[in-house]
C-alpha cells in the first residue's frame, strides 16, 4: 500500500504542485458488544478501510476522504479544486509553521492485542460484569458497551514525512441503575487504553473491582442526603479535578478556541496559586498517548498552567504559524473521513504535596466530590456537572453520603481558590466531542477549593 500512495504523491505533486499534500491511509478492524439486561443487542465486526487527503493551495484547505483505494488520485483532485475554491473566497491565507520531518515505524505497546482474544473470552467477560451487578439487590438493568480495534494507519507528505503507526485500542463502558424503595440512581463507568491491550481487564481493571466500584455509587446515591446549596468548601477527587481540567479550561486552551476565550489575554499572566500546575502530557495509561499526531508533529508535553501562570496552548501547525510557537503535536482525526483539528490527549493538574487528611482536618462543613455523570461547559469557562459519587465532609471527616446534585462556577475564578493540592494521581478514560469524537484521559490529585464552587 505505501508504493501506491507514494506514487498518488508524486503524480499529484507534478500535476497540482499544492503547497502542502498529506495522504493519510487507515485499515481497521473494530469489534463492538453491547449487553443489556441479558440479552446482546450488538454483535459486530467492522473493517474501515479508507484514504484521508489534505490540501493546501492558495492559503486555503481542500479535505477529501474515500473508501475506494482506486480513487487515490480523484480524491486528491476534489481536494485540491475544493481548497482553489475556497481560497476565492478567504481574506487570509493559511501558512503552516515549519517542521522537522520524519521517517518512523510506531509499534504497539501492548501486551495482549485485541485481536489475539478470542470472541468468546470477550463475551464472557461482559456476561461476567453484568452478573457480577446483578448480584446486588439494588441494581435493576445494566448496559455494558466494549469496543476495540486492531488495524494500521499510514501518513505521507509531500515534506518527505513517512510514519507508520500500528493501530489498537479497548475501551469499556457501564451503565447501571438502581433502585432501593421509591429511591432511583444511575452511574456510569468508563475505561480504556492504547498502551495495554487485554491485559487491561486481566490485572488494572478486573470484572471484580469494575463491579465494586460501580455498586458503590450507585450505593452512594440511594443512600445519599439531599446537599445544602451554597459556596462551601469543596475537596475534589481526580475524576472531578480531570474534569474541570479538561471540559473547563481544557478547550480553552486549545488554539483554534482560545481565541475566543479568556485565556487570550491571559497568557503569561498569573491564574493560580503558585502551587497549581496544569499539563497536557503522555501519562501512564493514559487514553490519548501517541508518538506523533495527524500531521506527522511529535507529540509534546506542555504545561497550559506552570506554578500558576499561564504559559502554553496547544497547537497544530496552522496555528503554531498564526501564534508564532512551535506546533506540539495536537492535530488529531477521528478516522479517515475527517481532516485532523486541535484535539486534547491526556489533560491533568500535577501533584504537589498535600495527603487527603490533611485537606480535610479544618473543614468544619464541605463537601468532597468524587466521580460525575454528566455536565457541560462554555468558553467563559463556566460549568456545571453532575455529581454521581459524594460526600458531606463534617468536622474534619468523611460522613454522609449525598444524592441529587451538581457543581458548577467559572473555571478561572475556582483556579483561585485552590488552598491544596495532593500528592496522588488518578485518570478517567473517555471520549471528547468536537465534531468528531477522541480518545482522551483526564485526572489529577484530590485538590481543595476554599470557594468558587457552587453546590446544589
Amino acid at each position: 500500500m505505501e508504493d501506491r500512495l507514494e506514487k498518488a504523491l508524486e503524480w499529484a505533486l507534478e500535476k497540482f504542485k499544492p503547497e502542502y499534500l498529506e495522504v493519510r491511509y487507515e485499515n481497521v478492524n473494530k469489534n463492538t458488544l453491547e449487553l443489556k439486561d441479558g440479552t446482546f443487542t450488538t454483535f459486530a465486526g467492522k473493517d474501515q478501510i479508507g484514504i484521508a487527503v489534505r490540501v493546501l493551495a492558495d492559503g486555503a484547505w481542500g479535505f477529501a476522504s474515500t473508501n475506494r483505494l482506486d480513487r487515490i488520485e480523484m480524491a486528491i483532485g476534489s481536494a485540491y479544486k475544493l481548497a482553489r475554491a475556497t481560497a476565492k473566497a478567504k481574506k487570509e491565507k493559511i501558512q503552516l509553521a515549519e517542521v522537522k520531518t520524519y521517517e518512523d515505524i510506531v509499534r504497539s505497546k501492548m501486551k495482549i492485542k485485541p485481536k489475539e482474544v478470542s470472541i468468546e473470552e470477550k463475551v464472557e467477560r461482559l456476561a461476567e460484569l453484568e452478573s457480577l451487578l446483578k448480584a446486588d439487590s439494588t441494581i435493576k438493568s445494566t448496559w455494558l458497551r466494549y469496543e476495540d480495534a486492531s488495524g494500521e494507519k499510514i501518513l505521507l507528505t509531500n515534506e518527505g514525512t513517512k510514519i507508520k503507526w500500528e493501530l489498537n485500542y479497548v475501551w469499556q463502558y457501564v451503565w447501571a441503575t438502581g433502585k432501593e424503595g421509591e429511591r432511583l440512581a444511575a452511574a456510569r463507568d468508563e475505561v480504556g487504553a492504547v498502551d495495554y491491550g487485554w491485559e487491561l481487564f486481566r490485572e488494572r481493571e478486573p470484572n471484580e473491582e469494575v463491579a465494586k466500584r460501580v455498586i458503590r455509587k450507585v450505593h452512594a446515591q440511594l443512600q445519599g442526603v439531599a446537599p445544602k446549596r451554597g459556596e462551601f468548601p469543596i475537596v475534589a477527587g481526580p475524576i472531578i479535578v480531570g474534569l474541570i481540567a479538561h471540559e473547563a479550561l481544557g478547550h480553552l486552551a486549545e488554539a483554534d478556541l482560545t481565541i475566543n476565550s479568556p485565556f487570550k489575554d491571559l497568557l503569561g499572566k498569573e491564574v493560580a496559586p503558585e502551587y497549581v500546575t496544569m499539563s497536557e502530557r503522555i501519562v501512564e495509561g493514559g487514553f490519548g498517548n501517541d508518538k506523533y499526531d495527524d500531521e506527522g508533529v511529535p507529540v509534546k508535553d506542555i504545561h497550559i498552567i506552570e506554578n500558576g501562570v499561564l504559559k502554553q496552548i496547544m497547537l497544530n501547525r496552522e496555528y503554531a504559524h498564526k501564534w508564532g510557537m512551535e506546533p506540539n503535536g495536537h492535530a488529531r482525526a477521528e478516522n479517515y473521513t475527517y481532516p485532523p483539528i486541535i484535539r486534547m490527549r491526556n489533560t491533568i493538574f500535577e501533584p504537589r504535596d498535600w495527603n487527603f487528611e490533611e485537606m480535610i482536618e479544618d473543614i468544619k462543613f464541605g463537601y468532597y466530590v468524587v466521580d460525575f455523570r454528566g455536565g457541560q461547559a462554555q468558553l467563559n469557562s463556566a460549568f456545571q456537572v453532575g455529581i454521581q459519587e459524594g460526600y458531606v465532609i463534617e468536622n474534619g471527616e468523611i460522613t454522609k453520603p449525598i444524592r441529587d446534585t451538581s457543581i458548577s462556577g467559572i473555571a478561572i475564578e475556582a483556579l483561585k481558590k485552590i488552598s491544596a493540592v495532593g500528592r496522588d494521581f488518578g485518570l478517567e478514560m473517555g471520549r471528547c466531542g468536537k465534531g468528531q469524537a477522541a480518545f482522551v484521559s483526564s485526572g489529577g490529585p484530590h485538590m481543595r477549593f476554599d470557594g468558587g464552587i457552587i453546590i446544589g
